[in-house]
């Protein structure tokens, strides 16, 4: 019934529409895979400019953490910053599986830290459990990256 009433709305059941409105567009093309233009130098430039950006404020944060003064959850906001600067500059093939399996090896990381801070009682169950899902999304990226290659 709803798929009636939106192809009624955008006039795509008319011979006289002028063509598929954006949702129908959409359903229209599911399961294609889009094909992106090519980026500017000045897009690229930024891109990588963004992700060593992010490298270098995970860096601080970790000598930060290391002094007791950043929580774990900055931490791995941090490595997750750096894994979204990189997925959403534009970058692929190895330096984009490179970067992915960096986060996913920190995350790994935190989690042991995460793990043995809950056997001690210091978090609760809620922290372990955040923290799997992130490994599952790190493990995901990567699996992603590399299906790509």
């Amino acid at each position: 019934m709803l798929g009636s009433l939106v192809l009624t709305a955008c006039g795509a059941g008319t011979p006289a529409a002028s063509g598929p409105c954006g949702p129908c567009q959409a359903a229209a093309g599911a399961g294609l895979q889009s094909v992106a233009t090519p980026q500017s130098a000045k897009l690229k430039e930024l891109g990588m400019k963004r992700v060593e950006l992010a490298r270098k404020r995970l860096v601080l944060l970790r000598a930060s953490f290391d002094a007791g003064k950043t929580t774990i959850d900055e931490l791995f906001a941090a490595c997750r910053d750096v894994a979204f600067a990189a997925r959403d500059s534009g970058l692929h093939g190895s330096p984009l599986r490179d970067i992915l399996k960096d986060y996913r090896d920190g995350v790994l990381a935190l989690r042991d830290l995460t793990r043995e801070r809950a056997t001690r009682g210091a978090v609760g169950e809620d922290a372990v459990s955040r923290v799997e899902s992130i490994v599952a999304e790190a493990e995901f990226w990567l699996a992603e990256a590399n299906q790509s290659l």
